[in-house]
């Protein structure tokens, strides 16, 4: 079903995506977990693992909160805390580099705390978003 109208109770609830990037030899995953709560909060938790050749970083753990809305067919959300508490395994990767990894990563949402999505498609179990750039993200159930 494509989306016409905001249908608060159709996408309230907990989705999932995934990225795999491959440049220059390093592979990059990134599996988000994101939660649209009826009270207008929302939570994503983002999983990012990087590896090139024997060296890896697996699991580093970023937690996103703050407030969400849908309005004429676009999911408009603000970020109020970024917090990066772990990582699950680190080999051959030094902390100057993985503290450089989750500054990227804390900086890009602190930095950038609106964000507007189009809502691309929406039913029971698929979410289709396309950020400002073009960008798409397939959520499922």
């Amino acid at each position: 079903m494509q989306f016409a109208t905001a249908n608060t109770a159709l996408i309230t609830g907990k989705w999932h995506d995934a990225t795999r990037i491959l440049n220059n030899g390093q592979e990059t995953i990134e599996k988000s977990y994101l939660t649209l709560n009826p009270n207008g909060m929302f939570y994503i938790l983002i999983l990012v693992s990087v590896k090139k050749g024997d060296a890896f970083i697996k699991d580093l753990r970023v937690e996103i909160a703050g407030t969400w809305k849908v309005q004429d067919g676009v999911l408009k959300y603000v970020i109020k805390n970024v917090n990066i508490p772990s990582v699950k395994e680190v080999y051959l990767i030094s902390q100057q580099s993985l503290d450089n990894l989750a500054n990227v990563f804390k900086n890009t949402y602190t930095n950038n705390s609106v964000h507007v999505r189009k809502i691309e498609l929406l039913d029971e179990k698929n979410m289709i978003l396309v950020n400002e750039k073009g960008k798409k993200s397939t959520y499922k159930r």
